[in-house]
């Protein structure tokens, strides 16, 4: 294809060796961005972690608000995330400062992110019901669809700036991977510890907040001063800072069948984690310390994102992705099965805890991939727009599924309190927490591979594509 771009042939036709040579330098891959990149995905991850999975528990449990209004605050606010996603991606794109395109506004997102989570969860126990819920509204637009859209979309558009390689994109993935996992596991395993040793208290609510608070403003800083945009500074050398107007930019966006898939994807696959498993704990087991070991094969994941890298290359990023999330799928289907039997639960968390490791390790390059065909069919660089495909099916999903869930608890019958203690829940709602827990996720996980099935780039000859693209100076 022909880009019509003079200046990029001419880049091209004058190379020399010495800008061959810095060209190699830049495209290896330092410790540097590899711990920026771990040190960013902390921050997207405690923002669309540790807020969807504990709001519903502050709120029900401490504030006595209704399950289901809960629900619907979080279903509300999901109509916002679809459109600040794609908002943002364009604004990424179209953003030209000294320090790079996305860091900025992931520090700038950051700071906004703590100070909102620290008043989401402080809302005035003495205040009444209606006032609660304008607080809980107030305060989740903006730690979500706003502050956490910063900090989700520009560290999901870091990866694929820092490094045009695919092999160095697979590694970045892994990176991102750990990092990702490290909130996960403070809020799988520490906070419900929190819970059992120090009370359901706003004492201690606030001070997991201020945990999650603190980390995201540490790593956004971290990750500021380690990453260096190498690709959007090789790429604005040869385009130039030109913009794509927004109307052809939608247009291009969706135009990409594999856009759309890689967004059915990744929505299906974060849909899959309904924020039960401390109620399943409190409930099922009768123990809410329990949910730390549920959530303990968080632990064997982060061990295996590093030895996952040479399957992925060997066999395929769709193609391990789509067998791992259909081994998922079983593994979800023995917890439901399961009941209050915690050994064979663990069996089956495990299980699909491990099978989904390809889904963390594949989903960067593959991506990756689905921007250099953007890239080369329009001529510009469109990097934050498409990487939203990925905060906003982390945003969409795990939002999502938190009102959902919420709702068909509500509908199920599940009680509210205020006590602290358990009590008894009748057996319908029982049975959704453990619907929720194994059948739900297990058909989501199949769907979810369906979708990444069809991001197939082999059929483009991506190869070729990145090749040309290398070859014009444009990654």
């Amino acid at each position: 294809m022909a880009f019509g771009k003079k200046k990029a042939d001419a880049a091209v036709a004058e190379g020399t060796v010495a800008e061959a040579t810095t060209l190699e330098q830049k495209e290896k891959l330092g410790a540097n961005q590899k711990i920026g990149a771990l040190a960013a995905s902390i921050v997207a991850a405690t923002a669309t972690g540790y807020v969807p999975n504990y709001i519903n528990l502050y709120y029900t449990e401490l504030m006595g608000v209704a399950i289901g209004t809960i629900g619907a605050i979080i279903m509300i606010t999901k109509l916002l995330d679809g459109v600040s996603d794609i908002i943002m991606g364009m604004i990424i794109d179209r953003t030209h400062t000294k320090w790079g395109k996305a860091k900025p506004w992931l520090l700038a997102g950051a700071a906004g992110l703590a100070i909102s989570m620290m008043l989401l969860f402080g809302c005035p126990p003495s205040w009444g019901m209606g006032g609660k819920i304008a607080f809980a509204t107030l305060f989740y637009i903006l730690a979500n669809p706003i502050f956490g859209t910063m900090v989700a979309v520009s560290a999901n558009t870091l990866p694929n700036l820092i490094s045009g390689n695919s092999d160095h994109r697979a590694t970045i993935g892994v990176f991102k991977g750990l990092g990702a996992m490290i909130p996960l596991l403070l809020i799988g395993i520490v906070v419900p510890k929190l819970l059992e040793v120090m009370g359901e208290s706003q004492a201690t609510y606030t001070t997991a907040t201020g945990i999650f608070a603190a980390l995201a403003i540490v790593c956004a800083i971290i990750a500021f001063l380690l990453i260096r945009e190498t690709v959007s500074e090789r790429a604005e050398a040869v385009l130039g800072q030109e913009k794509q107007p927004v109307g052809e930019s939608l247009k291009n966006l969706f135009t990409n069948k594999y856009f759309l898939w890689l967004v059915g994807g990744t929505i299906l696959y974060n849909l899959t984690g309904a924020p039960v498993a401390t109620y399943y704990a409190k409930y099922i087991f009768h123990n809410v310390g329990v949910a730390t070991y549920i959530n303990l094969p968080g632990i064997v994941m982060v061990l295996l994102l590093p030895l996952a890298l040479p399957i992925v290359k060997k066999f395929g990023k769709r193609q391990c992705m789509v067998v791992g999330l259909a081994g998922a799928a079983i593994g979800h289907i023995i917890i439901f099965f399961a009941n209050d039997n915690l050994g064979m639960f663990m069996i089956g968390k495990t299980l699909a805890s491990v099978l989904s490791v390809p889904y963390f390790v594949a989903l960067i390059p593959l991506m990756g991939e689905v921007c250099d065909y953007a890239l080369y069919k329009s001529g510009k660089p469109m990097d934050g727009t498409i990487s939203s495909a990925n905060s906003m099916g982390e945003k969409i999903g795990v939002g999502l599924i938190a009102g959902v869930s919420s709702l068909m608890m509500q509908v199920a019958g599940f009680q509210s309190n205020t006590t602290g203690a358990e009590i008894a829940q009748p057996d319908s709602a029982l049975f959704m927490i453990r619907f929720l827990m194994g059948i739900f996720p297990a058909a989501l996980f199949l769907l979810a591979a369906f979708c990444f099935w069809h991001v197939n780039m082999d059929r483009e000859n991506i190869t070729e594509i990145q090749k040309e693209l290398k070859e014009k100076g444009m990654r």
